[in-house]
């Protein structure tokens, strides 16, 4: 599976809107951009990956995976590294998504830190 850069790209820019939405509750945003969550994907794919990023107990490489049978997307999330930003502890979470009607898979990282105030915030360049 290696995606194309420009989808890579895409993905990991789609990635922060999703997580966006997820806690605004504001409409999906990727309707007509090739890359579209159905109705419930985001959701289930932030419970996934709060699994790896807000527990202490979680090991490296450990696997989230989710699934809707409504929309026939479905991924996993995978804990690629634990690390350290600017006195933050931080998560490197890898995101493989199946969308039901493209034919190849999207992957993406996303690195969320823990912030003084106890928020978990994705880290942005």
């Amino acid at each position: 599976m290696r995606p194309t850069r420009s989808k890579l790209l895409a993905a990991c820019l789609l990635a922060a809107v999703t997580i966006a939405t997820v806690t605004t509750g504001t409409a999906n945003p990727f309707r007509g951009s090739g890359f579209q969550l159905g109705e419930g994907d985001a959701a289930l794919l932030d419970a996934a990956s709060r699994k790896l990023y807000l527990s202490e107990e979680v090991e490296l490489n450990a696997v989230e995976a989710w699934e809707n049978p409504a929309t026939g997307n479905r991924g996993t999330v995978t804990l690629i590294e634990i690390f350290e930003h600017q006195g933050m502890p931080c998560r490197r979470l890898r995101h493989d998504i199946e969308l039901r009607r493209t034919r190849d898979p999207f992957r993406f990282i996303v690195d969320r830190c823990k912030t003084s105030e106890g928020e978990w915030k994705i880290l942005t360049p």
